[in-house]
């Protein structure tokens, strides 16, 4: 009986097949999952199992037991005989046709996979609201609805719909043949193989090109079979049947299209054009059968971009193009349950078929197959997640357990690779960027399918499901950075990891990057327990369409608003295992981390921090458990966002009851030594929690009474202990990260301390401890420094390296990041008054750091360890060497933050010491010699400058070769390639969140100190190389800044714009060679206007954050005239307690409302801003623009001319022409008051000049004919920023030379042919084209006005039209360079003898339906408009046939040669040739001959 039941199940297809066509998407999956929930639908039967549990993932037609396509299409006619029972004998038959299928399985073919849609990853780049998605869905519909015969191949881009109207059917065929014989006559693409209709690539977008490819191979295969005899006979049959007019239309439009493919982004048609190729090649093969690797055939090379700042409009569009097609690409891609790629030549597709689509495709083809590998085929992203809502529970599991492979290994691959890294097209490894991306992205849909899974009844479903959500989050991988940023010092403040994406910018603000940062999923969006405020209208809004697609634009987002919250609080109220706890923990963390919306939440959420506590309640035992680590973590994570909550858990007792597992070792190092390896690093790592959350109640200003309590607890931790035991053991590194943080401890407390010197002070009164605990603490902190020679051997060099150096390393950064607090507490009172007296300890230090070698103060000692890596004097030479050497991110890293402690050690000692060096007591005698109190009395920091000049030049290396780097992250406007949370959000080596960024914050930093030790002795700012080299240090300390590093970057403005720096900038403007000498007037209280001036400008406009106002959220942003729908503020949107709110009080920072990392070209915002762009503090007034302006045209001009002055190159050198043309185009705004002012007026020319010889180099260097893309660099909208400026040209200018020269660049012939019409069109209307000045005194030389010939269709249209309507008349008597132009250019087209090719090559393009050639057309238009005005056009024609190519000496009068006569002769022949026989015409021709010999 169950064989039979078996038997009709196998023979049976039609209820799988339904049901497969009804989950034909996940979204149709919500509630119809058969083993969770209970569906009005009847769920189909599992398959029941045969052999073995877990079959290989195969073609259904290779199954023993599955019938064939043939043998199931049979089975369907017997459909009602088996519904009747029926007889044996039929039963018979078909057991014996089943059993005879084994015989024809070869020759089942496997399913035809269904054409998909386009993933839309422009959404990514746009974020586009559900509305917006909605009204393209509808347009697509429409577009779908209109009827494409492939009997008419031709689309709308080819002929116009009136043509098409009146031609035949015959006349559709004829047209065809003509388009594919035309190609072979212009050399088009070779022929390529057929390729499917149905491609994969980028849905109903392609679908009229691939219509078109299909008829084009068509053409080229019966092109191949004829004879050159047939190919002509059939020419001319098509030419007498076809319409002459139809026919110049499409040879038109065949010029077009090639010119477009031509000209269109330089240098990438040939990308596109192989691309095209690879991916028809790619479908040809796999239609073949053959094996084809998607991410090898389809990925397109991204060419590297000129500079630093990634900011190409066109080359925008390129890399998103080519970065679809690589996403979309890893669509087809199987991976095995290691998370490996399967390659193709492994099982090609005559063993396994194809691979089956949908939900229920996956599942059956694993039951079926009984025998094998169960991973050997491997699965695609789409099918384990199909899997994943398979009705067996294990099915369900290996699924997910696959998913957390690939992701797990996607995410540590682009953590291996380096920043900036880009892949070519020749690249044949596995792409794992696109493979994160397309995981993370919209069509997958796998934050619902997890979100579905962590609602399952089985355990081990649920774990696997959290083991997916920690590698989609990067748990592991966020937390070891955020371990490394707790390290690091001075600042301790974390960031949230909410991705996010740069605003566009804006005309107000000079169309200048570096714009806030905005979430990538707003956050009124993440809407938690949607249970408790739903209401009859939210219901309907609140759909789970809306839930995927937030999940589309960040995961963590999508998951809070799926209500992962509550889940996760009903698992752990249900006593999880350990390792289910841990994870959701975990996964908690990681939300936390994410937003303040997403913090808030979890504080909101009743009773879920109790849930989280109870362990800590229930188990009151020595034993740790992973969960406290991370339980205690996460309590940390939630008291840094806000003040009140870290003295809520104090209040409560939570902060009591997480951290009494410090004051249990307190003894012996003995009794924790006993432990055994395993338990003493759970204990150490709890324990580093445990003070990590004190230190955060400390920075809150809670718990600082508790010092005497605390304090002996630590006593283990913070005296060097003897290492032999912790060596025997393998404990060092464990035992090391607790003393550590014992001392980042008290650095916290040491900045709590009160006014040393303020007497009647009491602990009570300000709640703080007092100075009498610093003493003891300062001994324990000497015990390591005493030690350190032994400890770490540095006079070994290089090789004494070993695995605990990186965690003794951050042992000795905390312990001088001690001390040094504590002496700043001391020294910031120096500048106030003298100190009274100096505490004992302050010259111990100082001699102890003597004593021990962290200094070397011997210069020849220095030299030798920087020649020879195998020794070195000092600690500080040491630190060095590793910095240098390294390749250890985090090794690197502790170096440098040791080296940031000990400079700021040995500052603070020679501040003090200096200060009290009368009253300074006598330490006491015995161990301490003569040389070093004599050291210490002259200076500890002046004497060790062989030492500090090392370290010096050694960080501003670094720093000069780190900023690139870390400008070349921010691809698509983003900080990484896809939205998310993953670590760097998916750019490859973790982009901003990678120790190779800290890194280069970090040498910031300690480049930064360096600069402050500069200030103090003004000396060291002698001589133009050692200064310039300090300001581009400080230049490019500025690109390297990150959101935390706010401090840092004014530091950096304050060191390049104090009034001594600006008067050396002056020097260098009056000693530049390359332009004209000037007088520059100016005193010492100008510059520090000018200092002033400029740094609070920089200050608003780089470092504030946005914010909104009152005014600003309750009224719509609408422009006036402008009819619009109400301005949505999505920068704004936040909740209650918005960030802006509890700034002031959180140890948080936000990505969003930022801009930093600044663009390079940051420095230009003081010119380019001062058309009225808003600040944070409101619109600034006409005065304060016109003296930002001008202080910023001088502090150009500064920087310019001290680029070559420095030994490194200068951050300023990067930043291209275009966008320094741009910024003297803006300052022009403010108003003629700007170069009215002599002293900027001379600023500007010499500007002016400069760029203009920058440019005529350039251009004859590189041979670079679009070097001023002001469109495709700088703003699409460009053309509305040239009315603005022409506007204003015309309204003040008055003819003014320096104005008229910068309008003029608008048309030299580097500019984009795009922008000169528009500048041109914009003169031309205002008519103030005769108010540019003469070819002679525009910028650069004149050949790069003239050459080459233009040959743009708009331009010279454009020209005609001026010649025509009487724009040029004024301009013609004036010698206007825009008259000069017109000459040039339209001579050049019809006169000239060497541009003839070229005149024929346009004519022939552009014939009308009359067969009226461009020449005969411009030349009929300028005699007809000669004999209309006679008396305003004779002169300018006589001109025209009198012009002569420009040259230096072609405004000098030249005798009459009998060349020129000829010459001039000839050209009267042309005018009557295009007159074609017009008697009217030929008599204005004849009249103007007549004058024109008549004057010779």
């Amino acid at each position: 009986m169950m064989e039979e039941e078996q038997r009709s199940e196998r023979v049976d297809g039609n209820p799988k097949e339904k049901q497969a066509k009804f989950f034909d998407t996940p979204s149709s999956l919500v509630g119809s999952i058969v083993e969770k929930a209970i569906s009005d639908n009847q769920p189909p039967l599992p398959p029941r199992h045969t052999l073995v549990s877990f079959p290989v993932a195969r073609h259904r037609s290779h199954a023993p037991r599955w019938s064939p396509s043939g043998s199931r299409a049979q089975s369907k006619d017997n459909n009602n005989v088996e519904e009747d029972h029926a007889s044996e004998d039929e039963e018979e038959e078909e057991e014996e046709r089943f059993m005879n299928a084994a015989s024809i399985a070869a020759f089942a073919k496997p399913l035809q996979r269904k054409e998909r849609k386009d993933m839309e990853l422009r959404t990514w780049k746009d974020m586009p609201s559900p509305h917006d998605r909605q009204e393209s869905r509808k347009a697509k519909k429409l577009i779908q609805m209109i009827p494409l015969s492939v009997d008419s191949p031709t689309t709308p881009m080819d002929v116009d719909n009136n043509t098409f109207d009146t031609a035949s059917d015959d006349q559709m065929i004829d047209i065809v043949s003509e388009k594919a014989t035309e190609r072979i006559s212009f050399n088009a693409s070779p022929p390529v193989p057929a390729t499917s209709s149905s491609s994969y690539g980028l849905g109903t977008r392609h679908a009229s090109s691939s219509l078109e490819s299909e008829i084009d191979v068509e053409n080229h295969a019966r092109l191949q079979t004829m004879s050159p005899q047939e190919i002509a006979e059939a020419q001319a049959e098509l030419l007498d049947k076809m319409n002459p007019a139809l026919l110049s239309i499409l040879k038109k439009r065949g010029h077009d299209k090639l010119k477009k493919r031509k000209h269109s982004v330089p240098g990438l048609s040939d990308a596109n054009q192989e691309t095209k190729n690879s991916r028809t090649d790619g479908h040809f093969l796999r239609q073949q059968g053959q094996a084809v690797t998607p991410s090898a055939s389809q990925v397109v090379a991204i060419p590297k971009e000129p500079s630093v700042v990634q900011n190409s409009v066109l080359a925008q569009g390129f890399l998103w193009d080519a970065w679809t097609e690589r996403v979309e690409a890893t669509r087809e891609l199987s991976f095995s349950f290691d998370g490996n790629v399967v390659k193709d030549d492994d099982f090609p597709a005559a063993e396994t078929g194809e691979m089956l689509s949908g939900v229920g495709s996956a599942a059956e083809r694993d039951f079926l197959r009984t025998e094998g590998d169960p991973g050997a085929a491997g699965y695609t992203i789409k099918e384990a997640i199909a899997l994943a809502r398979s009705v067996i529970p294990g099915q369900r599991c290996l699924a997910l357990h696959l998913l957390a492979s690939v992701l797990d290994k996607a995410s540590c691959k682009l953590c291996q690779r380096r920043i900036g890294y880009t892949r070519e097209g020749k690249d044949k490894s596995t792409d794992w960027e696109a493979i994160w991306a397309y995981a993370l992205g919209p069509e997958p849909e796998l934050v619902l399918a997890l979100r579905m899974a962590l609602d399952d009844n089985h355990t081990s479903v649920v774990l696997a499901c959290v083991k997916v959500i920690q590698c989609l989050l990067s748990c592991s991988l966020n937390e070891n950075f955020f371990d490394i940023l707790e390290n690091m010092g001075p600042h301790g403040n974390d960031i949230f990891t909410a991705s996010v994406f740069r605003s566009k910018p804006e005309i107000d603000l000079g169309f200048l990057r570096g714009c806030h940062w905005k979430y990538s999923a707003k956050p009124s969006n993440i809407v938690p327990f949607r249970e408790e405020i739903a209401d009859e209208e939210t219901e309907d809004k609140e759909t789970i369409q809306k839930d995927v697609f937030v999940a589309g634009q960040d995961v963590a987002a999508g998951l809070v608003r799926m209500d992962i919250l509550p889940r996760i609080y009903h698992l752990l109220e249900t006593e999880p295992t350990a390792a289910l706890e841990d994870s959701l923990v975990s996964v908690t963390i990681a939300i936390a981390r994410h937003s303040p919306k997403c913090t808030t939440a979890i504080l909101k959420y009743p009773k879920f921090v109790q849930a989280v506590v109870k362990g800590f309640k229930l188990n009151r035992k020595m034993d740790v458990l992973p969960s406290q680590i991370n339980s205690v973590r996460l309590l940390k994570v939630l008291a840094r966002y806000d003040k009140s909550t870290c003295m809520e858990f104090v209040k409560n007792g939570t902060f009591n009851a997480v951290t009494w597992h410090l004051f249990q070792f307190t003894s012996s190092l003995d009794s924790w030594v006993k432990l055994g390896k395993q338990n003493c690093k759970l204990t150490s790592d709890l324990m580093v929690e445990q003070l990590r959350f004190w230190k955060v109640c400390i920075q809150s200003g809670c718990c600082i009474s508790r010092f005497p309590e605390l304090f002996p607890a630590l006593c283990l931790w913070l005296t060097c202990p003897s290492f032999e035991k912790l060596k025997e053991k393998n404990l060092i590194c464990e035992f090391t990260s607790v003393s550590k943080e014992a001392y980042l401890v008290l650095e916290a407390f040491a900045g709590t301390l009160p006014r040393m010197y303020s007497p009647n002070i009491s602990r009570n009164e300000t709640g703080a401890w007092d100075w009498s605990y610093v003493s003891p603490m300062i001994d324990t902190a000497l015990s390591w420094i005493t030690f350190a020679p032994q400890l770490l051997e540095w006079e070994r060099g290089i090789k004494s390296v070993s695995v605990s150096t990186t965690s003794l390393l951050w042992l000795y950064s905390g312990v001088l990041r001690t001390i040094s607090k504590v002496l700043e507490k001391i020294s910031a009172y120096v500048e106030e008054e003298p100190l009274p007296w100096l505490p004992e300890f302050v010259p111990k230090i100082g001699l102890a750091i003597i004593k021990h070698k962290l200094l070397s103060f011997s210069v020849a000692d220095v030299s030798r360890c920087e020649k020879d890596s195998l020794m070195c004097s000092s600690f500080m030479g040491f630190l060095c060497l590793l910095r240098e050497q390294s390749q250890d991110e985090e090794l690197a890293l502790a170096s440098v933050s040791c080296l940031h402690g000990l400079t700021r050690t040995i500052l603070s000692i020679q501040i003090l010491i200096e200060s009290a060096r009368s009253k300074m007591k006598t330490p006491p005698q015995g161990s301490v010699s003569a040389r070093d109190e004599s050291l210490l009395a002259r200076g500890i920091l002046t004497e060790s400058l062989a030492d500090l000049t090392y370290v010096w030049s050694s960080i501003r290396d670094s720093v000069a070769s780190e900023w690139p780097i870390v400008q070349s992250i921010e691809l698509h406007k983003r900080g990484g390639l896809a939205p998310g949370l993953g670590r760097g959000w998916g750019a490859s080596g973790g982009g901003f969140w990678s120790t190779r960024v800290l890194l280069a914050q970090a040498d910031a930093g300690l480049l930064s100190l360096f600069l402050n030790i500069s200030q103090m002795d003004s000396q060291n700012d002698q001589g133009s190389v050692c200064l310039m080299d300090k300001m581009n240090s400080a230049l490019a300390m500025c690109l390297i800044a990150g959101p935390r590093d706010h401090l840092l970057v004014e530091k950096a403005f304050d060191y390049v714009l104090r009034p001594h720096a600006l008067e050396h900038l002056a020097c260098c403007i009056k000693s530049n060679k390359r332009t004209k000498a000037f007088t520059w007037k100016c005193s010492e209280e100008d510059y520090h206007h000018m200092s002033k001036v400029l740094a609070s400008h920089f200050r608003l406009r780089w470092l504030h954050p946005k914010r909104k106002s009152k005014a600003e959220n309750e009224v719509s942003g609408v422009r006036k005239g402008a009819v619009g729908l109400e301005t949505i503020h999505e920068d704004g949107e936040m909740p209650n307690c918005s960030t802006q709110d509890q700034k002031s009080d959180s140890l948080v920072i936000e990505w969003a409302h930022q801009r930093m990392p600044l663009p390079p070209h940051w420095f230009l915002s003081s010119m380019s801003a001062a058309n009225g762009g808003k600040t944070p503090a409101g619109p600034p007034e006409s005065r304060e623009l016109l003296e930002v302006a001008k202080a910023g045209v001088f502090f150009l001009a500064g920087l310019e001319s001290s680029t070559g002055l420095g030994s490194l190159p200068s951050p300023v050198a990067s930043v291209p022409l275009v966008w320094k043309f741009h910024a003297l185009s803006t300052v022009l705004l403010v108003g003629m008051e700007v170069i009215e002012d002599e002293d900027t007026r001379n600023l500007y020319s010499f500007l002016q000049e400069l760029y203009g010889q920058v440019l005529d180099e350039t251009r004859q260097n590189q041979h670079e004919i679009k070097l001023l893309r002001f469109k495709s660099d700088i703003s699409e909208n460009y053309s509305t920023f040239l009315e603005m400026l022409v506007e204003q040209y015309g309204a003040v200018s008055y003819g003014d030379e320096l104005y008229g020269r910068q309008m003029s660049t608008y048309l030299h012939q580097c500019v984009e042919p795009s922008v000169r019409l528009s500048a041109w069109t914009a003169l031309a209307n205002a008519r103030v084209l005769e108010l540019l000045p003469s070819l002679d005194k525009c910028l650069g030389e004149a050949q790069g006005y003239l050459e080459p010939a233009e040959e743009n269709e708009g331009v010279l249209e454009a020209y005609l039209k001026a010649w025509t309507s009487g724009a040029l008349d004024r301009a013609a008597t004036r010698g206007s360079v825009a008259f000069t132009l017109v000459l040039h250019h339209v001579s050049s087209l019809l006169l000239s003898e060497d541009k003839v090719s070229l005149r024929n090559k346009i004519v022939k393009s552009l014939v009308s339906e009359d067969k009226v050639s461009l020449r005969n057309k411009i030349v009929k238009s300028l005699v007809r408009d000669l004999s209309r005005k006679r008396h305003l056009r004779e002169g300018m024609m006589l001109e025209l046939l009198r012009y002569r190519k420009w040259c230096a000496d072609a405004m000098e009068e030249e005798e009459e040669t009998a060349t020129e006569t000829r010459e001039r002769q000839r050209r009267i022949e042309v005018l009557k040739e295009a007159c074609q026989g017009d008697s009217s015409l030929l008599t204005e021709v004849e009249k103007l001959k007549s004058a024109l010999f008549g004057t010779m």
